[in-house]
């Protein structure tokens, strides 16, 4: 049963649980999750509202419903502001601002300008995001007011983005002591003027800033026919949307836009800026306007020239430098041999034709051989769908078909098609593996996932009976093991391995061969079964909304490790449950270089455990030994340890063996809409 204390601070969550949402751009920094996140509770449209009150100018002092929508927007951005949303601006309001705007990289003056609206979304610029490579009556007009202060522009306000615009626009910037970046950030946009109030929205959403293409501006939160024709825009692209055209910008639309901006060398934000309705105009064949690579030679920069340069890359065309956003020598080049492989005018020059091969992936529309080369997750395109396409031919199930998103269930596929042919499983399209797709073998049997063989020893990743017969070995020879006998082969198994090793003048590998076997006296034994999902129940789902999760199982993460459970993102400080009856067997705790930061295992009787990490703090009275009931307090939602946002990373390990995905057995009780606590057993 859980404390009193515990029941109070459960009940004090359920008075704070009201006014609060899942704070939306804290959602997309995860970043790679936001691909797959689910928007299954997003609330009904709402009616088009009024402007919203104006905030710039406000300061200490200032009290009244423009103070609500300030304080309003900072809790959406994730910023405590002590007191609540009650329209004083007082000095916690004061403290919660200058954080703000401290964090973006603004003055941190505890007042409200030009600049800090435009970042809160309370205020929209038609400037803001334009870069080189863009075109239109927006960049006419930031080119005039830019000669307005006195700046020379050779070729004038011709609506053309171009190097002499950029070299401008760094000498407007450096005049108002502003990072020369030559792209119009927050703080740019405020400079040039022609700021605006952002329309009023439900205080909840970020509001969306509206410009005079309909679109330019649109971001999570917006709603309406504008948001469909964007997310039309963003499937004709070739970019999988679940939910399809919907009007609501929510994570699903970002994370989408996300993915084709990084795809096509633009700047990653998930807003539909000039330049990125461009480029999907153009990969939708959706206008006829000129394509903003047209004119691209020596001597340009920018998002533009990164898209030509990767568009050479996935070619199969080596660059030197790769898509670095500069046009030198070796991108002209590259282009020329581009250009030559499609017959076009060898110019090392962006023309219309070579644009428009650019656009379509090629003169043929289809991707060579040659560009699934070095495809990994995180890939996007037509070189994506031919891997895929490719794949099924062969027999190969893609989860998802061919959808030009090369995610974990194509990792999965390419995996598996590696095994067939006796290659190392990277689930990275090598040289081999190319030339394996082009002329297949007969199937070989697979190998076992965690690399074991049977009648072998226990390998690293690996969780059993054969990595605790390794670590009792161990520690009878005198070996400490980090994490003691656990049965689960990691950082710290090896390092005590490595430490016998040296102390018996083995080699010292960390891995244990025939030799170390030997000196350890293990016996060789089958390698674990694979896990079986059916064995696992869950009673409860293990974090109080609002909440989002999206299948990220197996996507690749730093020093080699691949992610082996479920992130649910959700604010800091939520409540998180016991899933089933059981007991707490292990506890981790927070310390400089942690990977899980304050996390628990929640065991039960046949040795099956859930894994949760990242948590701010334990519940009271929750410890090692401690017995739990399912739906019981355990812990917080944090962001302890390797995270970069407040989220609770959750695993299943079956019987004590390697992880499942958890995705699906979590999805069948999301609990993502409920907000209130759940009773305490």
């Amino acid at each position: 049963m859980p404390s009193p204390s515990t029941t109070r601070r459960v009940r004090a969550r359920l008075l704070g649980t009201g006014a609060v949402g899942l704070v939306l751009s804290s959602v997309l920094s995860a970043s790679p999750l936001a691909a797959s996140l689910v928007a299954a509770h997003a609330p009904a449209a709402p009616s088009p509202a009024p402007s919203a009150p104006s905030v710039s100018g406000l300061e200490r002092g200032a009290q009244g419903d423009a103070v609500k929508t300030l304080q309003q927007a900072l809790v959406n951005q994730g910023v405590a502001v002590a007191g609540g949303v009650d329209g004083v601006f007082g000095p916690a309001t004061e403290a919660a601002l200058k954080q703000f705007q401290s964090a973006k990289g603004l003055t941190a003056s505890g007042k409200v300008d030009d600049a800090t609206a435009i970042a809160l979304g309370l205020a929209s610029s038609p400037f803001l995001g334009l870069t080189q490579g863009n075109r239109g009556d927006n960049v006419r007009q930031m080119q005039e007011r830019i000669m307005a202060a006195g700046i020379a522009l050779g070729d004038g306000a011709d609506g053309i983005f171009g190097p002499k615009t950029a070299a401008a626009l760094k000498e407007f910037q450096s005049a108002r002591g502003i990072s020369a970046s030559g792209t119009v950030d927050v703080a740019t946009a405020a400079a040039l003027g022609g700021v605006s109030a952002a329309p009023a929205g439900n205080p909840d959403q970020a509001p969306a800033s509206q410009a005079a293409s309909g679109m330019v501006g649109l971001a999570i939160g917006s709603r309406g026919d504008q948001v469909k024709a964007l997310q039309q825009l963003i499937m004709k692209a070739g970019i999988h949307l679940v939910g399809g055209a919907d009007g609501i910008f929510g994570v699903i639309t970002a994370s989408a836009l996300r993915s084709f901006q990084e795809a096509n060398g633009l700047p990653v934000d998930g807003v539909a800026t000039d330049a990125t309705l461009q480029a999907l105009q153009t990969k939708s064949g959706a206008s006829t306007a000129p394509s903003p690579l047209v004119g691209l030679q020596y001597g340009a920069t920018g998002a533009s020239v990164k898209q030509v340069q990767q568009a050479i890359m996935n070619a199969g065309i080596s660059l030197r430098g790769g898509a670095d956003g500069v046009f030198g020598t070796a991108t002209r080049d590259a282009l020329k041999q581009y250009q030559a492989a499609r017959g076009l005018t060898q110019s090392g020059k962006v023309d219309e034709a070579t644009a428009a091969a650019i656009a379509s992936g090629g003169a043929s529309g289809i991707a060579t051989p040659n560009a699934m080369l070095g495809l990994s997750p995180g890939a996007l395109g037509t070189a994506v769908k031919q891997l895929q396409q490719r794949l099924l031919d062969i027999g190969v199930t893609v989860r998802g078909g061919a959808d030009g998103i090369f995610g974990p269930a194509t990792a999965n596929a390419v995996k598996a098609f590696q095994a067939s042919q006796g290659l190392p499983q990277t689930g990275t399209v090598d040289d081999a593996t190319v030339k394996a797709l082009a002329n297949p073998a007969p199937a070989q049997p697979a190998a076992p996932v965690d690399g074991s063989t049977a009648g072998g020893y226990a390998k690293y990743g690996e969780r059993g009976n054969r990595v605790m017969a390794l670590q009792g070995a161990l520690v009878k020879a005198g070996i400490a093991v980090r994490g003691g006998v656990d049965g689960d082969f990691g950082a710290g198994t090896s390092a005590a391995v490595m430490e016998f090793q040296k102390v018996k003048g083995l080699n010292a590998t960390g891995i244990v061969d025939e030799a170390t076997a030997e000196a350890l006296g293990l016996q060789a034994a089958p390698a674990p079964a694979a896990p079986d999902p059916s064995t696992v129940k869950m009673k409860v789902f293990p974090v109080q909304g609002r909440c989002y999760f999206g299948d990220s199982y197996g996507y690749t993460r730093g020093g080699g490790r691949v992610h082996l459970g479920v992130d649910i993102i959700a604010p800091a400080g939520n409540l998180l449950y016991a899933v089933v009856d059981g007991t707490i067997t292990k506890v981790y705790h927070d310390y400089p270089g942690s990977l899980s930061g304050n996390g628990v295992r929640l065991s039960t009787g046949d040795g099956t455990y859930y894994f949760y990490a990242h948590l701010s703090e334990f519940a009271d009275g929750i410890g090692l030994g401690s017995k739990v009931k399912a739906g019981q307090v355990i812990g917080y939602v944090g962001t302890t340890g390797n995270s970069q946002t407040n989220h609770l990373h959750f695993e299943i390990h079956p019987k004590g063996g390697a992880a499942i995905n958890p995705y699906t057995l979590v999805k069948a009780i999301d609990g993502c809409g409920i907000t209130d606590p759940l009773p305490q057993p």
